[in-house]
């Protein structure tokens, strides 16, 4: 028995109620922060209809769509107003579809999350080998090169690596196409465009736990007693260096989702982010709102389940 209940393999359950609530508000209180400051943006350059309607518009008209959508209310009932709206879904139609902006962004979160999935995955098993690999390598070679090369990726700005995939995969090899959706071979490229920015960051602190656990008292004991080399490995060092790699996962979740919109941009990836940037190119307000709630929401829902992973193979966060 533990503190926090029984210890199955390297997990540890239950998780205090009190830890799940407290991550659960700090979302909610995110979401809502999201909320604020995208409306108090609408009006950083004064009425929003002013986004709504074209530059050579009639005379009278920026006051019926201000009427008609309550910009001419004072600005304390327009939040009040906006933040209920946003909570219950009551969106306008967008301006461009003529349809519930809602569902509109909702039908885009598949391929969204299906980008991030796979983005993730090639993340962490690459970013997971190299660190283990820089832990645990006799060669000093390799204990060094693997992350001082993933590290120069840093510095890479997504835009110019997907612009250098897209010469090499697309235009060189004509291999993989450079744009578009509907086969698995579209979605190999966004997918490493994205998932290489995870690679410097889970190595490094990857290889940072897997040093620490090694030195650690319980592992050397373990070793000691004749524990078989792959049991020792999975149960005491992995999987007791996954807590802090869960933790810059979290991290990462809104550079994947900050660099997704840029990502499915570049690729016309049919999800939120390129959804998102239609809308703020078409002036489409009702479809800014509704996309800006599904990316808060997802980032939130992300982080949740990070912080849960993070606690059920490292205890003493729950705490």
């Amino acid at each position: 028995m533990t503190a926090l209940g029984v210890t199955r393999g390297v997990l540890r359950l239950p998780l205090p109620p009190r830890y799940i609530g407290a991550r659960v508000l700090t979302g909610l209180l995110a979401v809502w922060g999201a909320i604020t400051v995208v409306f108090f943006a609408l009006y950083a350059t004064g009425n929003p209809a002013v986004m709504l309607i074209a530059p050579d518009a009639p005379a009278g008209e920026l006051e019926r769509v201000s009427r008609l959508y309550g910009f001419d209310r004072p600005l304390y009932e327009q939040y009040v107003r906006f933040v209920g709206a946003v909570l219950r879904g009551d969106f306008p139609n967008s301006l461009r579809y003529d349809s519930d902006p809602l569902a509109l962004a909702l039908g885009r979160l598949l391929p969204s999350v299906t980008l991030g999935a796979a983005a993730l995955v090639i993340g962490v098993v690459a970013g997971g080998i190299i660190g283990y690999v820089a832990a645990t390598s006799r060669s000093p070679l390799l204990r060094k090169l693997p992350v001082s090369l993933a590290t120069v990726l840093d510095a890479i700005p997504g835009f110019f690596l997907a612009v250098l995939l897209v010469l090499l995969f697309s235009v060189t090899l004509h291999v993989l196409p450079s744009r578009g959706s509907g086969s698995l071979a579209h979605l190999v490229l966004p997918a490493l465009t994205l998932g290489i920015f995870f690679v410097p960051s889970i190595s490094r602190v990857f290889r940072t736990a897997l040093l620490e656990v090694l030195d650690s008292d319980h592992v050397r004991t373990a070793r000691a007693k004749g524990l078989g080399a792959f049991r020792l490995t999975v149960r005491h060092v992995i999987g007791n260096s996954l807590g802090s790699t869960f933790n810059v996962l979290g991290i990462q979740a809104g550079v994947l989702l900050g660099g997704a919109v840029v990502t499915e941009s570049i690729f016309s990836w049919p999800g939120v982010g390129q959804l998102s940037v239609n809308a703020v190119q078409n002036r489409d307000y009702p479809l800014v709102i509704a996309c800006v709630l599904v990316i808060a929401s997802g980032f939130v829902v992300i982080n949740l389940v990070v912080d849960v992973l993070s606690a059920l193979f490292d205890p003493r966060i729950a705490l």
